[in-house]
C-alpha cells in the first residue's frame, strides 16, 4: 500500500476517501479566509489582495485534497497553493499603500507556526488518534492570521 501524502501531519490515516477527517474539514478555513481578503481588494490601493484571496482558496481546496484522498495531484495543488499564498501575500504587503504589520496577524501567525511545528508526527502535541488535531488547529489559526492581515475594507 502506498503511504498517504499527509502522513507527517500526525492525524491517523483512515481507510476510505477522507484519510484525515479533522485536517480535511479544517482546511476549508483557508477558503473562508478568502472572503475578507477579497473585500480588502475592493478598496482603493487594495487590488493585490484579490490574488491573495484566490491563492487562499486554491490552498484550501488543495489542502482538502491533500488531507482527504491524498495522492500526487493533491500534493501538487496543495504545495502550489501554499507557494502562491506566500508570494501573493508578500507582494500585497509591499504594493498596498495601506498595508502595515498588524499585531493580531503577527500573533496568530506565530501561534500557527508553533502549532505546525509542535504537532507534526512525532512532535510533542501529536496524538494521532485524538479527535482534536494540532495540525487541524494550525489550519484554523493560520487562516485567521491570513484573514486579519489586510487593511479592512470600508
Amino acid at each position: 500500500m502506498t503511504s498517504h501524502v499527509a502522513h507527517g501531519d500526525c492525524e491517523e490515516i483512515r481507510p476510505g476517501w477522507i484519510g484525515q477527517p479533522s485536517n480535511t474539514v479544517t482546511s476549508l478555513a483557508f477558503v473562508l479566509a478568502a472572503w475578507p481578503l477579497l473585500r480588502a481588494s475592493r478598496r482603493p490601493g487594495g487590488r493585490a489582495w484579490a490574488a491573495v484571496a484566490a491563492a487562499a482558496a486554491v490552498e484550501g481546496i488543495g489542502s482538502v485534497g491533500y488531507h482527504g484522498p491524498g495522492g500526487r495531484v493533491a500534493k501538487l495543488i496543495h504545495d502550489a497553493g501554499l507557494v502562491a499564498l506566500v508570494a501573493t501575500t508578500a507582494t500585497a504587503l509591499v504594493v498596498d499603500p495601506q498595508a502595515r504589520v498588524r499585531p493580531r496577524a503577527t500573533g496568530l501567525g506565530a501561534a500557527a507556526v508553533a502549532l505546525h511545528t509542535l504537532s507534526r508526527t512525532g512532535g510533542p502535541l501529536c496524538s494521532c488518534h485524538s479527535p482534536l488535531q494540532g495540525h487541524a488547529l494550525f489550519h484554523l489559526v493560520a487562516a485567521a492570521a491570513l484573514a486579519s492581515t489586510p487593511p479592512a475594507a470600508r
